[in-house]
């Protein structure tokens, strides 16, 4: 009692020097709001934070040409260098075949090895540490090895990393517009892997018919084209036998000899008949174009629209949030063709819908909290000093988060959700207590220089019960603890900074709003007199 007694007087001294300097309190308060809203648009964005989860999966690409001994021998020497890694437990391999484990690991084709590893219950590494360690100890093997240190990253449900569709009608004025929003998306600073699904192409030959020149040779495209595509047909079925119940195609094999190779395409000949009657043949090169050109796979289609996708993954040690916004940025001014629309989605996207809806929740939340007040003081002010205090209160979060290097995600904002309802208690409390005294007669910086000595217990252990409870969440020591650990850090930062509010702002913004009260209830008593 004797220690809390002292700290009750210091209380007290505080509270009378931050009544007689308001504004320098209340200027210290906005340049804090200040520096978390900036902490805010630096310390990046994310959909739910990255776990250390208690297993990793790899995807080792076996080199063309290798038989099933080599590359057996290349999955025992990887697999043995994984094992190396201090905080690796167990590792598993699987090699070609599409099996369901593989999918999720993200393995599955014919020339791929899927690896599963699994972590021992006590580390002292993170996920990001056991993977660079493996890459470090592969290093010398010149292997193409992909691994994913977060198997439980639920932005692969809505794509991650940036897509940028590029929509339109023409596939080949698709093919330039995707090539040129690569080429500007690769000098974007933290884009890694840029990739516009022209790169496994295959190649087609395409004859472009001139057709006047055609018509001049007394040739259409569409005959060009019959006789062509005859020319390249492999077989043909001339006829159906049948016996008894069943029926037989009989189908004729052209001599090899005589189909048509792609060095002596352009030098197929057309027999044709001149205006005069002789006969006479033209070549394929001297009436179309022949070029290579890459084939796309497939044609995908969204809104009655062919579009392409350019997608970039993002690099290690850069945040989706901000390279997004970098991104933003540099196609601001890139201009389309007409007919052709470039949108950026994504990861990225995903998120901000997350952060709309949720925002519009917390802001839902503080119009009933100053509803339920309104209905407790029977008073439009009281309630109003209160809720002042909560974009206040969320410079704690953001402050903390931002110190302990995390991100802005989901779970965060969660954090802030429940910061709306519980920060505001303390403020009522004291509000409360010094409406009660004033009522009582006594004068207003009395009462709130009173209500603080009296409220200033009840309003710590409150604040204490809870940042204690929270303390173990914020911590996250056990794996897969991380996924909550933005909440109990907002919650602490949030409602540790609301007490100071509560113990100092509120009392001088509560002098502040009812000074013109005070003065007017001077007046009218002096009328009395």
């Amino acid at each position: 009692h004797g220690i809390f007694d002292t700290f009750i007087k210091v209380y007290k001294r505080m509270l009378v020097g931050a009544l007689r300097y308001k504004f320098i309190v209340l200027i210290l308060t906005i340049v804090l709001l200040g520096i978390s809203i900036f902490g805010a648009t630096v310390m990046g964005t994310a959909f739910i934070p990255a776990m250390n989860a208690p297993q990793l999966s790899a995807s080792l690409k076996i080199p063309e040409g290798f038989s099933n001994q080599e590359a057996y021998a290349l999955n025992d020497e990887v697999m043995n260098r994984i094992l190396d890694v201090k905080d690796v437990d167990t590792v598993g391999v699987m090699t070609g075949g599409q099996s369901g484990l593989a999918m999720l690991g993200g393995g599955g084709s014919d020339n791929e090895s899927t690896f599963y590893i699994l972590l021992k219950d006590k580390r002292s590494m993170t996920n990001a540490e056991v993977e660079k360690a493996i890459y470090e100890n592969l290093n010398d093997l010149n292997v193409e090895l992909d691994i994913q240190s977060d198997n439980m990253d639920l932005t692969a449900l809505g794509g991650s990393g940036i897509q940028i569709n590029v929509k339109g009608y023409d596939l080949d004025q698709l093919a330039i517009i995707s090539n040129e929003v690569a080429e500007l998306l690769r000098t974007v600073p933290g884009t890694d892997n840029v990739t516009t699904g022209l790169e496994d192409a295959d190649t087609e030959t395409r004859i472009i018919i001139d057709k006047s020149a055609a018509m001049r040779e007394g040739l259409t495209v569409a005959q060009v084209y019959g006789e062509i595509a005859g020319a390249l047909q492999t077989d043909v079925q001339a006829t159906i036998l049948s016996q008894d119940d069943d029926n037989f195609p009989v189908v004729l094999i052209k001599d090899q000899q005589k189909l048509i190779s792609k060095d002596m395409l352009p030098y197929f000949s057309f027999d044709v008949t001149k205006m005069d009657g002789t006969a006479s043949k033209v070549f394929l090169i001297d009436i179309a174009e022949i070029v290579d050109t890459p084939s796309l796979q497939s044609i995908n289609r969204a809104g009655q629209s062919r579009f392409m996708t350019v997608s970039a993954e993002i690099a290690e040690g850069y945040n989706i949030g901000l390279v997004s916004r970098d991104v933003d940025e540099k196609f601001e001014n890139y201009k389309a063709p007409a007919g052709y629309e470039v949108t950026i989605e994504g990861e990225n996207e995903m998120i901000q819908s997350a952060f709309k809806d949720l925002v519009l929740m917390i802001l839902l939340a503080i119009v009933f909290i100053y509803l339920i007040m309104v209905a407790q003081f029977q008073d439009l002010l009281s309630p109003f000093i209160v809720l002042f205090t909560l974009p206040l209160a969320f410079t704690g979060g953001l402050l903390l988060l931002w110190a302990t290097g995390m991100e802005l995600s989901i779970i965060a904002l969660l954090g802030f959700l429940i910061l709306a309802g519980v920060v505001v208690n303390n403020g009522i409390v004291f509000v409360s207590y010094v409406n009660q005294l004033k009522e009582e007669g006594m004068l207003q910086k009395d009462a709130l220089i009173a209500a603080g000595e009296a409220r200033i217990r009840p309003i710590l252990m409150t604040a204490l019960t809870t940042i204690l409870a929270m303390s173990t969440m914020a911590l996250g020591l056990n794996a897969g603890s991380e996924i909550m650990q933005p909440m109990g850090i907002v919650t602490i930062g949030g409602l540790t900074y609301a007490t100071l509010l509560t113990l100092f702002v509120v009392p001088i913004l509560y002098d502040l709003f009812h000074r013109r009260q005070n003065a007017r209830h001077f007046l009218v008593s002096n009328d009395d007199e």
